[in-house]
């Protein structure tokens, strides 16, 4: 019996280094495996990164190898992890501007923002002007400044400093992701276009893609466009609400499948998806009470908009005054801005 069929990888990526361990070559293979599991959401290849990182962790860890394992624990939402194993580096080597953005994206993520714009202050020691301009965007997006950090990349972005390569994606990310927080979805469609057009098979653009076509009212758009991703738990999770939005005849089998997948993590101790379990629960199953308890779980441990954001419309749903009480402290402590927490928008929690 067939259970499921994994996308062909390429063969390299799936062999371990040849004994005896070169480091130069087994670091260069972990960061190409680390890659290939973020460009194809396939969690397998963090658990093939970590066998070939392995041996070079064992004692006195070089500093590349230490960033690959936080980039491991940080994909996998080991924060607490990934975070001590910076900290430890960083004491040691304070000037590693890469592990500074690591640790100030995971502090932004945990909702500790004040530590965050200290974080990519001191990632200007070593890395360019405009990473840590993008660094402190990102920071400023929630935390009072939203306007003011979308004029600032808008004016990078036209500038001759404008970033290539990576950083021009980070930007048209960020622009798109503040446009939606401002409430504009027609601006925040344009700059996704663009970033897509650099990298169109990235999950996570395809993902904010599927959530603005939701918040749009175009259920319709998410299938045609994720129809062929359904192995993956992100996309599963929009074909299931969009297939329910549309009375879709596939929309029972896209349901089932999720809660499958909900289950297996639950049996098998993998490392469970709160924010996608929660909005699934909340969208598909209108289980706002569960939804919340999942919610709430993932809050201990994620703090971005789109937690919040989820937070909030879990709470709502189940007339939860006490929860949403404890929410408005902190949006008041950071002076959030939100369009969709003020007017919600359908689909809103990306």
């Amino acid at each position: 019996m067939v259970l499921a069929r994994l996308p062909q990888a390429p063969s390299a990526l799936v062999a371990p280094p040849s004994a005896p361990v070169d480091p130069a070559a087994a670091l260069a293979l972990a960061r190409s495996q680390i890659d290939y599991a973020g460009s194809q959401d396939d969690p397998r290849f963090l658990g093939y990164a970590q066998a070939t990182l392995a041996p070079l962790l064992q004692s006195s860890p070089s500093s590349e190898a230490s960033l690959l394992m936080a980039r491991i624990e940080q994909q996998r939402h080991q924060f607490a992890r990934a975070r001590h194993r910076l900290i430890r580096l960083l004491e040691q080597s304070p000037n590693q501007g890469q592990a500074w953005l690591m640790l100030a994206n995971i502090d932004r993520v945990q909702g500790r923002l004040d530590e965050a714009q200290q974080a990519c202050r001191k990632a200007a020691t070593t890395l360019p002007p405009t990473t840590v301009l993008l660094c402190q965007a990102s920071v400023q997006a929630i935390s009072g400044q939203r306007d003011q950090a979308y004029n600032t990349l808008q004016a990078l972005a036209s500038s001759p400093a404008a970033p290539q390569g990576e950083s021009a994606r980070w930007l048209a990310t960020l622009s798109a992701e503040i446009a939606m927080q401002q409430g504009n979805l027609d601006r925040a469609s344009q700059h996704l276009q663009h970033a897509l057009q650099q990298a169109p098979q990235a999950p996570y653009l395809r993902y904010l893609q599927s959530d603005l076509w939701l918040a749009l009212g175009q259920p319709d758009a998410v299938i045609s466009d994720l129809a062929a991703w359904q192995d993956r738990d992100g996309a599963l999770l929009r074909l299931a609400i969009a297939g329910k939005r549309l009375g879709h005849p596939q929309a029972k089998t896209w349901r089932q499948d999720y809660r499958a997948r909900m289950a297996m993590d639950q049996n098998t101790g993998r490392q469970r998806h709160l924010r996608e379990h929660a909005r699934f629960m909340l969208e598909v199953e209108n289980d706002p009470q569960t939804a919340l308890t999942l919610a709430r779980e993932n809050w201990q441990q994620q703090r971005e908009l789109a937690d919040l954001r989820l937070l909030h419309a879990a709470a709502s749903a189940a007339g939860d005054q006490s929860a949403l009480a404890k929410l408005q402290t902190f949006l008041d402590r950071y002076n959030v801005a939100d369009a969709q927490l003020s007017q919600p928008v359908r689909g809103a929690a990306q």
